[in-house]
C-alpha cells in the first residue's frame, strides 16, 4: 500500500475506529462497518464502501449496504470485495480529496 493511501486510512480510523482497509483490483478501498450518518433527517447505520479511484464510470464511489428510500437516486447495485452493495447515481467527487473529504462528499448524495 502506498504511503499516501496508509496516511488517508490511517485519518479514516481516526473518524471511524472499525474502518478496515481492503484491496479491490489491487487497489484500496475502504469498508466501514457500522457507520453511522443521517439522510434525510433520519439515523442511519449501515456498512459503507469507500472506494477512492475511478470505478463503474464514476470518478470514485462510495457503496452503501443498502438503498435508501428517497434519498438520492438511480440506485444501482454493485458486487465489490466478494458483496453485493448499492450505489446511487453521485459522480465528480475527485481522487485527489483527502478519504475523510470524499466521504462527507459522497454522504451529501443522501442528505
Amino acid at each position: 500500500m502506498s504511503d499516501v493511501a496508509s496516511k488517508e486510512f490511517a485519518n479514516l480510523k481516526v473518524m471511524h475506529a472499525d474502518a478496515v482497509l481492503l484491496k479491490e483490483g489491487g487497489q484500496p478501498v475502504a469498508l466501514l462497518p457500522g457507520f453511522g450518518f443521517t439522510a434525510g433527517d433520519k439515523p442511519f447505520k449501515m456498512d459503507l464502501l469507500l472506494v477512492p479511484f475511478a470505478h463503474s464510470g464514476y470518478v470514485t464511489r462510495l457503496f452503501f449496504e443498502r438503498q435508501i428510500q428517497g434519498r438520492a437516486g438511480n440506485w444501482n447495485q454493485h458486487r465489490v470485495v466478494e458483496r453485493n452493495w448499492w450505489a446511487p447515481s453521485w459522480n465528480h467527487v475527485p481522487a485527489s480529496m483527502r478519504w475523510t473529504q470524499m466521504l462527507s462528499a459522497h454522504l451529501r448524495a443522501v442528505a
